[in-house]
């Protein structure tokens, strides 16, 4: 049974198409891929940040491609983010690219995939949360059901492994030591998803120690896994030695933890870009990174956090006022700090200070 909190809002632009007896059966994807070792020449005149369209017009040819998930496809295409993941595959794959080289076509594919990955662990997320708002459209389960939006979700994430299998096998030589670095995460860490999900909805004891090794369990599950994998393939995609992929495996997990913190933070503060109602963790007593600073900070959290009397609309006000946000802030500014760091392994390049600047954006955003 769909679940009820989440009413069906049905777009005009958005109706499944096909049969709907075979909604859900897998297609077959044709994908018209070239040797992983082949030169872009688009990439030759673009930065990284400046790659992204034809990041989204290559996952167009990918997703929609006759089947019975186009019309969900182009529903989430057309709200695309700002393909944070693309970034890391791309950048991580041109760091050690001098200005005489092109990088491979397997940078392309690749941040694809991990873009697909996200998109279906989003799918999932907002059956789980009952979202009715992703990116300020309406979300996949509110707009085609839940039952068809599980199963497309779970169709996106398996094109997107079968997308990072033919790039592998394109060039075996580039990938032949792929998994062999200690700490490194590759395609065997994607588990960690659904992890992070379950999880999530098991939150200790209303205990400051206790929740932070939780929030950040949740988050190097649900956020991390996805940046580690980017920077892993695109790192080992742009020639990457063993110690400058465990320095992006710091990198990457340092941005989760300030990612997540600052999407915390802003689902407290709301603004008109959030995409989302605000404050819908509170109303679900999610314990994110600010509500925990609230909890050390305020006397007498502890008790309106349990109080099923305090409103969300109540705690996001004392949120705020108590100072927690601005603590969260400080320690988010604090892990992307130890992310820039940890990229001094690398020799300066555009695609260093992409990273960088990604921090940047993160942190203040």
């Amino acid at each position: 049974m769909d679940n009820p909190a989440l009413p069906e809002v049905r777009r005009n632009d958005a109706r499944p198409t096909g049969n709907p007896q075979h909604q859900g059966e897998p297609v077959a994807l044709l994908l018209r891929h070239q040797s992983a070792t082949e030169p872009v020449a688009e990439y030759q005149r673009f930065e990284t940040l400046e790659l992204i369209p034809l990041v989204n017009a290559r996952l167009y040819e990918i997703l929609v491609s006759g089947g019975g998930f186009d019309d969900i496809c182009r529903h989430v295409l057309a709200a695309p983010g700002k393909r944070v993941r693309a970034r890391l595959v791309l950048a991580s794959a041109g760091l050690l690219v001098t200005t005489a080289s092109e990088p491979s076509r397997a940078a392309l594919d690749l941040a694809c995939a991990m873009e697909m990955l996200h998109e279906s662990s989003l799918m999932h997320d907002d059956i789980c949360d009952g979202s009715l708002l992703r990116r300020g459209a309406t979300s996949v389960p509110a707009a085609f059901g839940v039952r068809i939006a599980a199963r497309a979700g779970f169709h996106m994430a398996g094109a997107a492994v079968q997308l990072i299998a033919q790039v592998l096998a394109a060039d075996p030589s580039v990938f032949a030591r792929l998994g062999e670095v200690p700490g490194v995460t590759y395609s065997d860490g994607l588990s960690d998803l659904s992890f992070g999900q379950l999880i999530e909805m098991l939150p200790p004891a209303v205990d400051a120690t206790a929740l932070r090794r939780h929030y950040r369990l949740v988050a190097g599950a649900k956020t991390g896994t996805l940046f580690r994998l980017s920077c892993s393939y695109g790192g080992t995609a742009g020639g990457a030695d063993h110690d400058r992929l465990r320095a992006l495996m710091t990198y990457a997990d340092e941005l989760a933890l300030a990612f997540q913190i600052m999407d915390d933070v802003r689902d407290i503060e709301g603004g008109p870009e959030l995409g989302k109602d605000a404050g819908g963790d509170l109303e679900r007593r999610v314990p994110t990174w600010p509500v925990i600073e609230w909890l050390e900070l305020r006397p007498g959290a502890r008790e309106m956090w349990l109080s099923a009397d305090t409103s969300s609309a109540t705690l996001q006000t004392d949120l705020i006022d108590s100072g927690a946000t601005k603590a969260a802030r400080a320690v988010a500014l604090d892990a992307t700090q130890k992310a820039s760091a940890a990229l001094n392994i690398f020799p300066a390049s555009p695609a260093r200070d992409d990273l960088h600047e990604l921090l940047q954006e993160v942190i203040t955003r």
